[in-house]
């Protein structure tokens, strides 16, 4: 299906912008170079939104469904560089792999999807090719995504996460949520003058982990997973802590609502006095300078297997050599926008595996990129009947 030249160009493509540093909030440079290679291949209408993603589509020769294929250009920091095999952002070819930050989460994805929607001929597709290169999805799912759809109001959302060349049918949700328990301040040599908050919170934390947590046959178990904490003051010169500040990350299940969600944890802790909890709210600086504000969460999600969209999927796939696998991601994608939030029918496909993610040393083998390419290249041509 694909031509040796097309998969060259994918792999060329993949490590030009692997050599580009781009974390959330500064994909500016990486968005130029995707715009460049948008020129050169066959889309219509490239522009950039006011948030900084990338959307280009492609009509074909009838009409037919917008399909929406997002992939996103920012990467997670590379906090200790020195210790990487090669270089984070060297983009060389080592044991057919290509080395760097991003390598699989997710700009190989990402190449794979803009070089082989691009190439494929108008005669071989229905309908409109949408694809957006978003910006933010490490720091805040679905956020921008939003931004876009407003725009390009898709039929059908196909999410390029790495997920081994699969068919996504699902992915569990996500929320951050804070608890701020307060207590009463005294001098740490007349303790029982005050009310430590550290000590409450102590209660706080027993008494979540304990809590009952939804669980979904395709998505496993919900999780609920305390992941920083810090007293006031901090530092303390001989003061009785005042507060305790906590951060937890709770992973949903299809279903779960703010309402719900928020409900089960003050549930729990109805009880303890001072003790606030609430949905963390995220600001987020754009290179473009807009600023994305959000409460953070995102809803999970499942599609049915028998969906004729999911149906035509699986086909694409096997028309490009592909086996499809079903299967369903643990992580949080943009998707919990498409799907969770504003139910419009989505996948996720995308080479390599979620587990090289943000690791040390990732990359992406050529076989399982080249695959994914094929792969878009089928899914476009189905999805648009």
């Amino acid at each position: 299906m694909l031509s040796k030249s097309i998969q060259e160009e994918v792999v060329a493509f993949a490590q030009e912008i692997i050599r580009i540093n781009s974390l959330s909030g500064e994909e500016g440079a990486v968005a130029a170079a995707i715009q460049n290679k948008m020129h050169v291949l066959d889309y219509d209408d490239i522009k950039v939104d006011p948030y900084g993603s990338v959307i280009a589509q492609r009509h074909g020769e009838k009409p037919g469904p917008r399909i929406l294929f997002d992939a996103h250009m920012d990467v997670v920091p590379v906090p200790d560089p020195q210790d990487w095999r090669y270089d984070p952002f060297c983009g060389d070819i080592h044991e057919d792999k290509i080395w760097g930050r991003g390598a699989s989460d997710m700009k190989g994805p990402l190449a794979a999807a803009v070089v082989s929607l691009g190439r494929i001929p108008r005669q071989d597709f229905q309908g409109t090719i949408v694809i957006s290169t978003s910006v933010h999805e490490e720091k805040h799912e679905g956020a921008a995504l939003q931004r876009v759809m407003d725009i390009t109001h898709p039929d059908f959302v196909v999410i390029c996460e790495p997920n081994g060349n699969t068919l996504g049918i699902g992915q569990k949700g996500r929320a951050g949520i804070t608890v701020d328990v307060t207590g009463k301040p005294a001098h740490s040599s007349v303790p029982q003058l005050g009310d430590n908050a550290v000590y409450k919170a102590a209660d706080v934390i027993t008494r979540l982990r304990q809590m009952p947590l939804p669980s979904n046959e395709l998505l496993g178990q919900g999780i609920m997973e305390l992941i920083d904490g810090i007293s006031r003051p901090y530092p303390s010169r001989s003061t009785v802590p005042v507060g305790f500040f906590m951060h937890y990350d709770r992973r949903l299940m299809q279903g779960e609502t703010q309402a719900s969600v928020l409900q089960s944890v003050r549930a729990v802790v109805a009880d303890v006095p001072d003790c606030k909890v609430e949905f963390q709210q995220i600001e987020l600086d754009t290179y473009t300078g807009r600023k994305l504000v959000e409460i953070d969460f995102h809803p999970g999600w499942v599609i049915d297997k028998d969906s004729p969209w999911v149906v035509k999927a699986h086909e694409g796939l096997a028309e490009a050599g592909i086996e499809p696998q079903y299967s369903a991601a643990q992580f949080c994608t943009n998707g919990s926008y498409s799907a969770g939030t504003a139910h419009i029918p989505t996948i996720i496909f995308g080479p390599s595996s979620g587990l090289l993610a943000h690791c040390q040393d990732e990359y992406i083998a050529i076989r399982e990129l080249l695959e994914g390419a094929a792969g878009y290249w089928g899914l476009a041509g189905e999805l648009g009947k």
